[in-house]
């Protein structure tokens, strides 16, 4: 079990590939902050078929679980 796996399992998530692909690109983007956008570019980047949708729902997710924050910078 790798610790994406459980990272997730942990928060209460279900293990999906998204879930999984996202959490990843979040952990090795060191102390970067990403928008959406960001990781969706990322998956599409490395050839991965999730939906701009699919990211925003996961973030939601994580948000809800504690794993991210979200952050408004607007100016």
């Amino acid at each position: 079990m790798s610790l994406e796996d459980m990272e997730l399992k942990k928060a209460g998530l279900k293990v999906t590939l998204p879930r999984i692909k996202i959490l990843q690109i979040l952990e090795n983007a060191a102390e970067r902050h990403m928008t959406a956008e960001d990781i969706y570019q990322s998956l599409r980047d490395s050839d991965q078929d999730v939906g701009i949708a699919t990211v925003y729902r996961v973030l939601t997710q994580f948000e809800s679980a504690g794993l991210v924050e979200r952050h408004n910078f607007d100016t």
